[in-house]
């Protein structure tokens, strides 16, 4: 794969200048319509999650109640997530108006933490301006987004969000971070999510037409070397690179995602985002039964 770097700084985000030449490890036409357990967490031993959907509010703060067509939804695309992580023994019931539980056959603690992650995300992901005042200090010493964090002041159309990335010594810190209210682009706009094999913990994006074209209209009029884009997924930055060369196109990268593993995690809820959000109320594991003497 050639690519040409566009972004600087930690993070990279590029286009590409020949075609991405990796499968996605998701194709949704290939995939049954539910999955045909041969295994039971009862016989085999694996972890179990029961999950619950969250109700969203309506304009007058109204809880709204969750449809069976909602619960469909969640199910067929938990059904995607653990059928591209290869969990093809897994299964997925209803339990009630809103829950939902998840049983995966043969499950290691290891893999458990990766479907943990799968069944969590959102699957959200939108790209944002960086406020190019984002650095500026104030008389008090705070950064703008630290002030607008703190109700000390206001920039309409902007937005406070959190920005975590890795220090120096490899340790996870957030700090705040100022970008424009509006999403240029998000999940609609992306045609496939797929690892990037040249760069353990990076994911290569590429965008369908629609989202080709929003992303040269957006980026034409950037500074080169100044202005920056923020990645969000499910409302954290991820990462928030300078612009190198522009305009950008077709396809990006995102770095610094953490291992194989959370990558493939990332992806599968990246290709199926949930149209409403779940928590994880219980996780337990089972030990498949001893055999008799």
């Amino acid at each position: 794969m050639n690519l040409r770097h566009l972004l600087r700084q930690g993070n990279t985000l590029c286009i590409c200048l020949i075609g991405i030449s990796c499968n996605s490890i998701s194709d949704a036409a290939d995939l049954p319509e539910s999955l045909a357990p041969g295994k039971t967490i009862a016989l085999h031993g694996g972890t179990e999650f029961t999950l619950r959907i969250q109700p969203r509010d309506d304009a007058d703060g109204a809880r709204m109640p969750i449809t069976q067509g909602q619960v469909h939804q969640v199910i067929t695309v938990l059904q995607k997530r653990l059928k591209t992580l290869g969990t093809r023994d897994a299964q997925v019931t209803q339990k009630g108006d809103n829950g939902i539980i998840v049983q995966v056959p043969e499950a290691t603690p290891e893999e458990s933490k990766c479907i943990r992650k799968t069944l969590e995300v959102v699957g959200k992901l939108d790209l944002h301006e960086v406020s190019p005042h984002n650095h500026e200090l104030g008389p008090n010493g705070k950064t703008l987004p630290a002030r607008v964090a703190a109700n000390e002041e206001i920039v309409p159309g902007y937005k406070v969000l959190t920005y975590k990335r890795k220090d120096e010594d490899g340790l996870e810190i957030a700090i705040p971070i100022l970008l424009n209210r509006r999403a240029a682009l998000g999940n609609n706009d992306i045609e496939l999510a797929t690892p990037y094999p040249q760069q353990p913990g990076a994911i290569v994006i590429t965008l369908n037409k629609a989202g080709t074209d929003k992303m040269i209209a957006w980026t034409k009029d950037m500074a080169p070397l100044k202005d920056r884009i923020a990645i969000v997924l499910d409302g954290v930055v991820i990462s928030a690179p300078i612009v190198y060369k522009l305009p950008l196109g077709k396809n990006f990268i995102i770095e610094e995602l953490g291992a194989p593993g959370e990558v493939n995690c990332i992806i599968a809820a990246l290709m199926n985002p949930y149209e409403m959000p779940v928590v994880i109320e219980v996780q337990r594991s089972v030990p498949p039964p001893k055999d008799p003497k």
